[in-house]
Parts: C-alpha cells; structure tokens; sequence
C-alpha cells in the first residue's frame, strides 16, 4: 500500500514514486538530490543510498535510493520539474560516461496502491537492477497490468 495522501483544500496531493541514480564518486549528488525534490513537495527516503554496479558496465558504480515525493503537480508537470532539477544538477543527455543524476517516476499512488508508470515500464525498470533490488528492500510492490505486482512484498 502506498497509502492515501491528504488533499489541501480544492487542490489534490499526489504521491509519486521516484529512483534516484548517479554514477559520480560520491553519493553527494543524491544528497542534492533530494534537497532539490524538496522544493516540489514532501519527500522521503525509503531505502538508504545503495551503491550498485552499472547495467552494461560493472567497472563502474552508481549510487542509488528509491523516493517518494508528495506533491501537487500533475504527472506531466512533475517530470518536467524533474527533467529541470536533472539540469540544474548538472544532467547532460546523452553524453555516455558521468550521469551527474538520473530521476526516474516509477509509479503513481492510485487508489491507495502504487501503479507503475507507463515509461518506467517500457524501459523494464522494474525487472533490473538496481529499481528491482530496492522495491524488495523496501517492501513495495507495484501493480503493472490489471494488478499484477512487480517489486517486491507489499503493495
């Protein structure tokens, strides 16, 4: 369960669930990270900072937490803030190497339960590492199809 959130007066809180992810040296740039995630809404930490070896190189490490931020924007409004934060952070696509930091929606709290966000689908986020490790370290599970989870305990 993700657990309903509470709506201010004629405006509706809506609760996003987000992977953080940078492959500089440190976890520093998380840390920014989440105080720039601030500035959109609540945020909370649901896993520790975890370093995880890259997808397609294992030489290389990324530091990674799962998120969740309370906020009053809609979903497309919401990436674009991400997308702007990812920049201001020093994110440049499609460069190849540094990934100064990388914010990804995995899902949206529906009906008390996390659904999982179209994109993050297409990109299989949920069957690999790192989102697959921390979803079960963190207990969550999120409904893909008609209610069928992916992720780990709870829902």
């Amino acid at each position: 369960m993700c657990a309903s959130t509470a709506s201010l007066p004629d405006v509706a809180v809506r609760r996003y669930l987000l992977l953080l992810g940078s492959n500089l040296a440190t976890a520093a740039r998380l840390r920014e990270a989440l105080t720039a995630l601030a500035t959109l809404g609540k945020v909370a930490t649901l896993t520790p900072v975890t370093p995880t070896p890259a997808r397609h190189d294992p030489t290389r490490h990324y530091f990674n937490a799962l998120v969740r931020c309370d906020c009053t924007h809609d979903r497309d409004a919401f990436i674009a803030h991400l997308k702007q934060l990812e920049a201001e952070l020093g994110r440049v696509r499609g460069a190849g190497g540094d990934v100064a930091i990388d914010i990804d929606l995995l899902a949206t709290c529906v009906d008390g339960h996390w659904r999982a966000d179209p994109h993050a689908l297409a990109k299989h986020e949920f069957t690999q590492s790192p989102a697959r490790e921390l979803l079960q370290q963190s207990g969550i599970t999120i409904q893909t199809i008609a209610g069928k989870g992916a992720g780990g305990g709870h829902s």
